[in-house]
């Protein structure tokens, strides 16, 4: 195990970072650590990573990034490239989408995404000749009028006419070459009538002509083509107009992945190093991890003698003779977002993921700690899937990982500490002997124990006592066998003591109270029951979130949308406990909430609200009470990166709320924080208003729920609210919906009966 902080890697770093966002806005934190495309204008270097792009600016070095939230309009970026000639950077997508980027504007043209076409629409490399663009796609080649916004023609080049996948074009001459998983073609490019499939001709004299070629360089008449062969190394053939045969030119690298022309030069991208070669194909140099550290270049560009790759673990390299720098904006270090968890305005977010049937993905045990608006990222190369975290709620430096397959992982000012498994603990593996301890669910009591549940063994749930060393400080539960040898997912400790476990895959509910008496399980109350109605009858036992409220409900989700227990402290005095779902009314129709949904994630903000996370509709955040809607946010109207939520979690200090998806981690700052009891660092911001400001003053720190009077210096009031949770907003403007005057604003604050009060100040420039 070992913490990544960048400079482990670099010798030089830029990094992007953007202070506290305001409410309302969105913010990505997507990594550009494995980044696999390249390309340039003359004053930028353009850098792509899956899901987003960053600038690095050559003559200032300041670094900015390009996602979802600001210039990009999907996520999935299979190929960019940026024309001097159109002044545009387009940005291609693997489902067929495109984006051409304008300075701060974008055109997005989603033709061949919404094409009804089978098999991959996938963009895969973009050449620009005059004002077209020339998309290689995973059917043929798609020319798209730049200046028109609009696609001229679509060739399917295959064999009579059929889909071929391209995966690169080149121009050489009056000749356009196409690599295909089917061979190379070549066309004339002066023919009108080029979506005629039989003006494209297959090279026939290539070796293994009908063979997968990736990538290919054609000049003046001279040819690299890469044979892309999944079962040995690949093979360039190389072709000299002087020579008129075809031979093989290197069949060293298992892996080529890109073969560019620069200038007078010749580039070949391999898994191990960049090659250079001169036009004749003679060698002239070679960088490879002898130059650069845990090089792994997946694209290349060059420009006065210096080399810039995408490199695939380190971002963008900057390499010349005499330095090399790395630039990589601050993030996680891995893509992958699985659960959050915040306290003390920390966030973690873990990097596991498990199947739709829960085994394992087996990805690096990673944990993200994102404070003081920094990530550092946390990984355990000997741990895998790490699906839960939780943080001592007396100490944020100290928390607890729940792996799916060693246990659980204890860490104290980011290092690893202990992991506990059958040797020092209670946990149990599903298979004796074997390292297999599947845990899923964390949460501390009051008195600061740590309940774990252990799936699919003996003793399903465990407890760690607080503040104690060793195997003797464990006591494992085996609840006469109700609940053992079965998958067990989260658990909550609530405001009565009470331990709620969720049991998906139809196994419902289950409660326990210990009593207080961890090492007495005769005094134990328990209970397992199906998840019903007032009537009795099954609304659903497939369970995958739950959470407590600030009024002590419990919020259920399951595949038939939400149900709320109102009074859990009574679920062992009753032999129906049943389940109310909430009903909404729209005109005239009336429905339950989120009936058809499955709930994946509930968070509950300082307003009481509910932030429901779904499994293929995005994230909706509904009222107190469930009954109104407030926000639907899906990634065809946000930014969202995926209607697929793992998690939702809430930063309370800030009311930043974030949403880890099958894409990747976004947040967006809500306007709701958790109050308290006292007035606690209230502050205003931004204070002062400047004159090009146009969004929300937020005012911080609040007694829960208080009210809020704006007033100007005269004492007439401008605007008043309710605070959500610690947090009111307002928009700027009087009550009539313009924008206030210049001057210095009160603003007063106090609860109901006027015991606590707090009166501030701002300065509001018009």
């Amino acid at each position: 195990m070992k913490k990544l902080s960048l400079i482990l890697f670099l010798l030089t770093i830029a990094v992007f970072s953007k202070s506290q966002i305001g409410v309302g806005e969105w913010r990505d934190h997507l990594p550009f650590t494995f980044s696999e495309l390249i390309t340039e204008s003359s004053t930028k270097i353009y850098v792509a990573s899956e899901n987003g792009i960053f600038s690095y600016n050559k003559q200032d070095k300041n670094v900015e990034k390009l996602t979802k939230v600001n210039l990009l309009s999907d996520v999935g970026i299979s190929s960019i490239k940026y024309s001097e000639e159109n002044q545009v950077l387009a940005v291609g997508y693997s489902n067929g989408n495109l984006d051409l980027i304008y300075n701060d504007d974008t055109y997005n043209l989603s033709d061949i995404e919404r094409e009804m076409i089978s098999g991959s629409k996938a963009i895969n490399d973009i050449l620009f000749i005059d004002e077209y663009a020339y998309l290689s796609c995973g059917f043929g080649i798609v020319v798209v009028n730049i200046d028109k916004q609009e696609i001229k023609d679509t060739y399917y080049i295959g064999n009579l006419g059929s889909l071929v996948q391209v995966n690169q074009t080149v121009l050489d001459g009056n000749y356009l070459y196409a690599a295909t998983n089917e061979g190379i073609y070549v066309a004339d490019y002066t023919n009108p009538n080029l979506i005629d499939y039989s003006n494209w001709q297959r090279i026939t004299a290539i070796p293994n002509y009908t063979s997968v070629f990736n990538t290919m360089y054609a000049k003046n008449g001279n040819f690299l083509v890469n044979l892309a062969d999944d079962s040995f190394n690949d093979v360039i053939y190389s072709y000299k107009s002087t020579e008129g045969v075809w031979n093989i030119f290197n069949n060293e690298y298992s892996t080529i992945r890109k073969i560019k022309s620069l200038g007078s030069s010749v580039l070949i991208v391999s898994d191990q190093n960049v090659i250079t070669y001169n036009e004749n194909f003679d060698f002239q140099d070679s960088i490879g991890n002898n130059n650069i550290e845990k090089l792994d270049p997946y694209d290349v560009i060059v420009g006065n003698n210096t080399f810039y790759i995408a490199d695939h673990g380190q971002g963008l390299i900057i390499h010349s003779s005499n330095n090399t720098e790395i630039v990589l904006p601050n993030a996680p270090y891995f893509p992958n977002a699985y659960s959050v968890e915040s306290d003390n305005n920390r966030v973690l977010v873990t990097a596991g993921a498990l199947t739709p049937n829960w085994n394992n993905f087996f990805l690096n045990g990673a944990v993200f700690s994102f404070e003081n608006e920094r990530w550092e990222s946390i990984v355990n190369f000997s741990a895998a899937d790490y699906v839960s975290v939780k943080i001592d709620p007396y100490n944020s430096d100290h928390f607890y990982i729940g792996a799916w397959g060693k246990g659980v992982f204890e860490y104290r000012d980011d290092a690893l500490e202990e992991n506990y498994q059958s040797n020092n603990s209670t946990l149990q593996s599903i298979i004796e002997g074997e390292n297999l301890y599947r845990i899923k669910g964390l949460d501390f009591d009051s008195d600061n124990n740590l309940w774990v549940t252990n799936s699919e063994v003996e003793n399903p749930v465990s407890v760690k006592q607080s503040g104690c060393r060793g195997i003797d400080c464990w006591y494992g539960f085996n609840f006469d066998e109700k609940i053992s040898n079965i998958i067990i997912g989260d658990i909550i400790v609530t405001q009565s003591n009470h331990k709620w476990v969720m049991l998906p895959f139809g196994g419902g509910l289950f409660v326990f109270d210990d009593n207080g008496t961890l090492d007495n399980e005769n005094d134990d109350l328990t209970k397992k029951f199906s998840i019903v109605d007032e009537n009795g009858k099954v609304i659903s036992n497939n369970v995958y979130a739950f959470a407590e409220d600030l009024d002590g409900n419990i919020w259920v989700g399951t595949d038939q949308g939400i149900v709320v227990y109102y009074s859990p402290e009574n679920v062992f005095e009753s032999s129906l406990f049943y389940a109310q779902r909430i009903v909404l009314t729209i005109g005239d129709v009336t429905q339950y909430l989120l009936n058809s949904e499955t709930i994946t994630s509930i968070a509950v903000d300082g307003a009481n609200r509910k932030w429901l996370g779904t499994q293929s509709s995005g994230v909706y955040l509904v009222s107190e009470d469930g009954t109104e809607e407030i926000n639907h946010f899906t990634e065809d109207n946000s930014p969202l990166l995926s209607d697929k939520i793992y998690d939702v979690g809430i930063n309370h200090e800030t009311g930043e709320v974030f949403f880890a998806t099958d894409q990747g981690l976004i947040s967006y700052r809500g306007s709701a924080t958790m109050g308290s009891d006292e007035f606690r660092d209230v502050y205003v911001y931004p204070n002062p208003v400047r004159e090009n400001y146009d969004g929300n003053v937020t005012i911080r720190g609040l007694v829960s729920d208080v009210n809020v009077k704006i007033t100007d210096i005269s004492g007439n009031i401008v605007y008043e609210t309710t605070a959500e949770g610690g947090q009111a907003t307002w928009d700027g403007k009087n009550f009539s919906g313009q924008r206030v005057s210049t001057g210095v604003y009160l603003v007063f604050c106090s609860n109901d009966d006027g015991s606590k009060t707090y009166i501030t100040k701002l300065l509001f420039i018009k």
